[in-house]
């Protein structure tokens, strides 16, 4: 089916550095323009506390005043621009806007402010209802209505389809307030609700559940206000909440709830923060609240500015796109084709590429939004996890979204996943949000894009390009193409979107594909190093007892190979023949770490250049020497500056913040001049009573902590020279010119390369030892694009994750990690090469990967 598609004349978009952006659903991209258009605009004013009375506190107040209900553009004098109550086709009359931190804020204060009526008093008891296909923030209001003695009741899509009955006549009376919420449009499958419901539901005519009294309706918005129009004139919801990013891409942390205002009298308000009351005591329980519903209900100051760069984004909005209508038909036709193209792709032996999880065929905008929700097959059908998709999606510059999208219930029907599926991946060590994609071969989650109304037809066919190259070879792919030939023609109309140079989206994009973190070592360093005293009974407690471990029989010895330490987080390798060991790992590995001129650590991930940067360790003269190509060498000392003039502060590695302290001027200019971008050189702070990046780990006790440096997931990672033979023969085979031996192990990034005869045998073993050192085996390490960079050159070659992941059975687990076990010793702790490894049989040989919300790969 081909739309008419209208043309939207836009301004200032480009490619944001090659990234094809595909989850707009989570968040809209912003233009710059409005960036612009907001800063000059707190140039030219002085905007003050809105709560004051000052000249700068009452412009904010107007301003905020003109932002809920009508603004005068400034580009014509009389002309006005469509904001919140004109956006939303409504007056203040019907509605009051509420403004909060976002749609989630605007849910908890309907479940706490809503005229409940609890089990146990003589009038009949509330209900809360809610769609199964409902955000876990609505999902989540129950907690505050069981707390309130209310029961909740969920209701899934086909049996609200089924309720069309009217309640008998004498049970029509009975005003017991109940309330019922469901998505305008499912932000798990794009599916559309019909907006119908809230006038069926509200007259009786359609019963969620057949019980007597007063309905009002709850229409979660926030998905479906992003690419279509919402006329509350004709759909009179009693709530709708929604997040401005959602629309604009900024300001983010900033909602509204939009109140009916035949029910804002009703509602009840309990806490009262400032510039709530018009009057209270505060030695007698005495509170009087303004009138204003607005400012009875936004406690505090509200977020002034952010509301004020509202103003901006609706303009931009309407003069980039022309209107909802629009951006409604564009996103939908890139949509449609998309899926089209996608439900089409066939491997040779006719079996599907895709299986899209949708309630609609996609052929009409009102009924089916810009998201298509899917899970990648092999040939064989069985289902490819989402983490790999979305590892080989980044390798593409593609970025997707990937999981159950807060979104459990919907995730549940399309996956057909029961409760005690649900409970047992619990169990199983899988949790919301994490990138355990698969549990005895099932799928937990899937892949959802979603476009916006800055998409592009180019960025829907780099998508399908995508999917095509990786899944199909040239001769599975001569198939799909003449169909998709002819549905690229009937699908797409010829004036799809199209976009001028003036008005580009700002560069700054936060990538959000994040390695891991661990925190910083408690272990001082120093220049002249001395083993430090083992910490015995506590580290050795922390041994897991759930493996039964047995010796490898036989076979040549295994030796240890090589030894890297990485003092500078993803930057290059340090080679050692011998080195020491402390309690968090090799000393100084990853003691220091690049960030980004907000202190977020930068890896190579967003920086591959970082591979060419060499640090070096001199414990004789107590540096560590920095050298890169085209730059004069640079010196660091390894003396501990925390107990002195360092200022320690907090840091964000891999999500997480860390104790650290800079570097200092001298090496913060020769990173950024080298990087060609602001960054520092921070260093884990060794302070004692920094516990927050101590680790517990699986396989270790739950009792005890290990007390981690900045790694990802363990103090070493081991590889095996055999497996990376075994690995070479299969690259090669798919490469035109063969990786060496030796690049192919930097890319791996381990600290620890030993020599085995068997290839993969690592992954049987439960424990090691090494000389006087022994160390459990805590996991497999999953890999992700970081393996794609020449560690030599800082190119990429997206094919190293592919081969990885099709001679491993579509798994990308390489290498395991380890965690150091001191003994009380009279020996040094000394780790070297040539070192014989005794390994100790797992009782189950399949390792199962460590527990954790974060990808696995080494940094």
């Amino acid at each position: 089916m081909a739309l008419n598609h209208l043309k939207i004349e836009t301004s200032n978009f480009i490619c944001i550095l090659g990234v094809t952006y595909l989850d707009h659903a989570g968040s809209a991209l912003f233009p710059e323009s409005l960036l612009k258009a907001f800063t000059d605009d707190l140039r030219n004013n002085v905007y003050g506390n809105p709560h004051s009375q000052n000249i700068s506190s009452k412009l904010t107040y107007d301003t905020i005043e003109h932002v809920r209900y009508s603004l005068f553009n400034m580009h014509k004098a009389r002309e006005s621009v469509l904001l919140i109550l004109q956006h939303f086709h409504t007056t203040a009359e019907d509605y009051t806007v509420i403004f909060t931190s976002g749609c989630t804020a605007a849910l908890k204060l309907i479940a706490e402010s809503f005229p409940w009526i609890p089990e146990g008093t003589r009038q009949p008891s509330s209900r809360f209802c809610y769609l199964t296909d409902s955000h876990t923030s609505v999902v989540g209001m129950r907690g505050i209505t069981a707390s309130m003695n209310v029961l909740s009741v969920p209701v899934k899509p086909k049996e609200i389809l089924l309720a069309k009955s009217r309640l008998p006549a004498e049970e029509q009376n009975c005003t017991t307030p109940h309330l019922f919420s469901y998505p305008a449009q499912s932000n798990f499958s794009g599916t559309k609700y019909p907006l119908s419901w809230i006038q069926d539901v509200k007259s009786g005519k359609l019963c969620p559940i057949r019980i007597p009294g007063k309905w009002f309706v709850l229409l979660d918005a926030a998905s479906y206000v992003s690419s279509s129009p919402l006329d509350l004139g004709v759909h009179q919801a009693d709530f709708v909440p929604i997040s401005f990013y959602k629309i604009f891409g900024f300001p983010t942390g900033l909602g509204a709830l939009l109140v009916n205002n035949r029910i804002a009298p009703l509602l009840r308000k309990t806490y009262f923060g400032g510039g709530t009351a018009a009057a209270y005591l505060a030695g007698e329980d005495f509170y009087f609240p303004r009138k204003s519903v607005a400012e009875r209900f936004e406690d505090g100051t509200v977020s002034f500015l952010d509301i004020i760069a509202l103003k901006h984004g609706f303009d931009v909005l309407e003069k980039l796109t022309g209107g909802m209508e629009k951006i409604k038909q564009h996103t939908f036709t890139l949509a449609h084709y998309t899926y089209t193209v996608l439900s089409n792709l066939k491997y040779a032996n006719g079996a599907p590429v895709v299986r899209i999880y949708s309630d609609t065929d996609f052929s009409n905008p009102d009924v089916q939004g810009p998201i298509i929700n899917f899970n990648v097959l092999d040939e064989n059908g069985e289902v490819l996890g989402f983490s790999q998709v979305d590892n080989m999606a980044s390798l593409h510059n593609i970025h997707v979204r990937t999981g159950c999208f807060c979104n459990t219930g919907a995730c549940q029907m399309h996956l057909d996943i029961s409760n005690e599926d649900i409970q047992r991946n619990l169990q199983a060590g899988h949790v919301c949000g994490d990138n355990i994609d698969l549990v005895d071969g099932r799928p937990t989650g899937s892949v959802r894009i979603s476009f916006g109304y800055m998409s592009t037809f180019e960025d829907a066919q780099n998508f399908l390009n995508f999917i095509i190259a990786t899944r199909l070879s040239k001769l599975d792919s001569e198939i799909p193409f003449q169909s998709v030939t002819k549905l690229t023609t009937e699908s797409v109309p010829d004036d799809h979107l199209s976009f001028n140079s003036a008005d580009e989206l700002s560069p700054i994009l936060q990538i959000s594909d994040r390695e891991p973190q661990n925190n910083p070592s408690d272990t001082g360093t120093t220049g002249s190093w001395q083993p430090p005293e083992p910490e015995a009974e506590s580290i050795r407690a922390a041994v897991s007892e759930t493996a039964v471990p047995t010796c490898r029989k036989g076979g040549k010895p295994i030796t240890v190979a090589k030894i890297y330490l990485y003092p500078i987080k993803s930057c290059s390798a340090f080679e050692v023949t011998e080195w020491p060991v402390g309690n968090q790992g090799l000393l100084y590995d990853r003691n220091w770490m690049v960030a980004n001129q907000n202190g977020v650590c930068l890896t190579q991930k967003q920086e591959p250049r970082l591979c060419l940067v060499n640090p070096s360790i001199d414990l004789k003269q107590k540096i560590m020497v920095i050298q890169a190509e085209g730059m004069d060498p640079i010196s660091v000392s390894l003396e501990d500056t925390t107990g002195t003039e360092a200022v320690i502060c907090e840091s964000k590695v891999c999500s997480h913040r860390v104790k650290t302290y800079d570097c200092g001027e001298r090496i913060a200019g020769w990173l950024s001049t080298f990087l060609g971008r602001p960054c520092r050189l921070i260093r884990q702070s060794s302070d004692i009573k920094n516990k927050s990046h101590q680790k517990n780990t699986k396989g270790m006790s739950s009792a005890t902590n290990i007390s981690l440096s900045l790694v990802n997931e363990a103090q070493y990672l081991l590889i095996n020279v055999a497996s990376i033979l075994q690995l070479k023969e299969h690259i090669s085979a798919r490469l035109k010119e063969p990786l060496e031996i030796e690049e192919l192990i930097r890319r791996f990034r381990a600290n620890i390369v030993i020599s085995a005869p068997e290839s993969f045998e690592e992954e049987e073993w439960a424990e090691i030892s090494i000389g006087a050192l022994q160390f459990q085996v805590v996991g497999p390490c999953s890999r992700c694009q970081i393996i794609c960079i020449d560690q030599q050159s800082g190119e990429r070659n997206n094919e190293i994750l592919q081969s990885l992941s099709a001679a491993r059975g579509r798994k990308t687990n390489f290498g395991i990690y380890l965690m150091n076990q001191p003994l009380r010793s009279s020996f040094s702790n000394i780790l070297s090469v040539g070192s014989q490894v005794l390994p100790m049989l797992k009782e189950n040989t399949e390792i199962q990967p460590p527990t954790s919300s974060e990808e696995k790969c080494s940094g």
